[in-house]
């Protein structure tokens, strides 16, 4: 056994370079490596009116300016709105006094004093037992009004003294594919709430951890309205953004937004040429050097995802690691043999080849913050624009009628320098690819899943690595909700860097990642795996989509402008759905479904209520 054992171990690696040679030969004597089409086709540039600032707004956000602190929350609020697609006004309870609240159906108050109320307490509830909905987005402070009113939140008895906690649990189905983990940050999580009991009127969403569970979010039904109360002071960032939709799933009684319905998964640095020599973990595991790892074990791997699970891969290209950012820029020195496989391993797996950059310096000028990170600066616009010129030119030899149309900015800097530069000298490239949460300290390219003002569309990374960590997963869990969107990346040397998870091993990296990806389709199995330029094309028809909405006690009628030929819809209500035309329902959990329109109107129809 152990003789047969070396016999294979010594005949894979001669396999491997053998189709590689071939490969190589067939493309020198003229078979050529083709990108399949897009299955979502990129939209031309145009402006589309947001309809939003036209409508009525039945959501009423009061916010107080003439706090810094508290303004970071309404922010969070109102950017859930807006990515949501849902119209709404703001008043400022810091200047201005609340208006009548007859013309709405919500009011979101995101201040923890409550005293801009007190004049209005039996206005407000008496709207509320009307049919209005009411929530409190942030731990309430203990004052004059909540002392009137706290026994209508649904609160029996309190403590004077805010609580401390560490980490917290959702006891509802509110946050699909998180389901009841418990989240604690990476055991970074601290945050103060008020230590309540409920009456039994009350259903309670999420818990602190540990023994004392403390409501954190609850609804309480009064009259024909209801209230919902945040318990918690997290909603203060792009990561709160979550609990900002949670509070609103527990508030109405409906909820319709579109969504993306995109999983992407970047690999950075690929193709790229690959470090040589050995690593002392590879060497002792699998017997081979670095480059013989990637291409024996780490590829094959990945590429078996593909298979698996449909997995469309966007990896970018870097043409040479030097750090030559003044020019004459060539390609000398550079061995494209494994570039040249890799590349046509990824297209040949339905995959996307984007650009990352002549070499790893980011496209920004001389005074560019880099928050310690030693890079060279680019000296002038005109060099920027000739690295990336000889990039294309270099990327064209690597398959036939190459169309670039992505670009990652190399460790996420690109200043507004660099990427007026990047689209006025490569016109084909549609897509920018930046980051979705800001890293604290770091001046690197942060977005929205948007269509931005100079034509590119923004298609922003939220998580990375093989094994992502507590907020990576619990960020990922709620842009599933908010976006419909799973967009990740890797880079390939993560299996090189023990900070990245290198010292579990690949074998442990691999299966974790696979079982992160089989719990995703599992929880969203109608999510589409695409490229890079298909999800920016997804993020069009997402961005421009408007959905008005027409309700009667037997169905609801959704119209979608502008369509144009397939659209999907985030769906949250306590009615049950019976049927829809005009597109295709899909339950992801209790509550919750999914929508695919293929007309310009979708109708459900609810089930008959007992």
């Amino acid at each position: 056994m152990k003789d047969r054992s070396y016999f294979w171990k010594l005949l894979f690696p001669a396999l491997a370079m053998l189709v590689l040679t071939g490969m190589l030969l067939l493309e020198s004597v003229g078979i050529d490596i083709e990108e399949r089409d897009a299955s979502i086709v990129l939209l031309d540039t145009e402006t589309v009116q947001d309809a939003r600032a036209d409508a009525d707004a039945d959501i009423l956000v009061a916010c107080n300016r003439g706090s810094e602190t508290e303004m970071a929350f309404a922010t969070t609020l109102t950017d859930t709105l807006n990515e949501m697609h849902l119209a709404y006004q703001c008043v400022d309870i810091s200047q201005e006094t609340l208006p009548e609240l007859t013309g709405y159906d919500t009011f979101l108050f995101c201040s923890q004093s409550l005293l801009p109320l007190e004049s209005s307490v039996d206005a407000l509830f008496a709207w509320v037992e009307a049919g209005g909905h009411f929530g409190l987005m942030m731990t309430p402070a203990i004052d004059s009004t909540f002392r009137i009113l706290y026994r209508k939140l649904g609160i029996t008895e309190y403590d004077t003294d805010y609580q401390n906690y560490t980490s917290l649990r959702y006891i509802t189905d509110l946050l699909p594919l998180w389901d009841d983990e418990v989240y604690s940050e990476d055991s970074t999580l601290t945050d103060y709430a008020l230590l309540v009991r409920l009456d039994s009127a009350c259903t309670v969403h999420i818990v602190s951890g540990g023994d004392r569970q403390i409501p954190l979010l609850w609804e309480r039904d009064s009259g024909q309205g209801r209230i919902v109360v945040l318990n918690t002071t997290l909603m203060f960032n792009k990561g709160g953004r979550g609990f900002a939709m949670s509070a609103l799933s527990a508030l109405e009684d409906v909820l319709v937004y579109p969504i993306i319905n995109a999983g992407m998964i970047f690999i950075d640095d690929f193709p790229a040429p690959q470090p040589e020599g050995f690593n002392e973990q590879l060497k002792k595991n699998y017997g081979y050097d670095i480059q013989g790892f990637f291409r024996n074990h780490w590829w094959p791997d990945m590429k078996q995802l593909c298979w698996d699970y449909g997995v469309r891969y966007t990896g970018v290209l870097v043409e040479t690691y030097n750090d030559n950012v003044t020019g004459p820029f060539t390609d000398e020195n550079v061995d494209d043999s494994l570039l040249k496989y890799y590349t046509a391993e990824l297209l040949h797996s339905g995959g996307e080849i984007g650009l990352h950059g002549y070499n790893h310096m980011p496209l920004c000028p001389d005074g560019f913050c880099y928050s310690g990170e030693d890079y060279t600066p680019w000296p002038t616009s005109l060099a920027m624009a000739q690295s990336l010129t000889e990039l294309q030119r270099y990327g064209n030899t690597l398959f036939i009628d190459a169309t670039y149309q992505t670009y990652v900015p190399p460790s996420n800097y690109l200043s507004d320098t660099g990427r007026k530069v990047l689209l006025e000298t490569l016109p084909n490239i549609r897509v920018i690819s930046g980051l979705y949460l800001r890293e604290e300290g770091v001046d690197a390219l942060v977005q929205e899943f948007q269509e931005a003002d100079d034509g590119a569309i923004d298609v922003p990374r939220i998580s990375s690595g093989f094994d992502m960590d507590d907020y990576m997963l619990f960020v990922a869990a709620q842009e599933l909700v908010l976006h419909g969107v799973f967009s990740h990346f890797i880079h390939p040397d993560d299996i090189l860097d023990a900070e990245r998870g290198a010292t579990i091993g690949w074998a442990t990296m691999y299966s974790t990642f696979q079982a992160r990806l089989q719990e995703i389709i599992d929880m969203y199995p109608q999510l589409r795996f695409l490229t890079a330029s298909e999800g920016a094309a997804a993020v069009q028809r997402y961005d421009r989509l408007q959905i008005s909405r027409q309700t009667t006690d037997t169905g609801m009628t959704l119209t979608l402008t502008p369509f144009y030929d397939t659209a999907w819809i985030a769906l949250r209500t306590r009615r049950t759905p019976a049927a829809v035309t005009g597109g295709e329902l899909f339950k992801i959990a209790n509550g919750f479904y999914w929508i695919r329109a293929d007309e310009a109107e979708v109708y459900v129809a609810w089930e008959a209520e007992p």
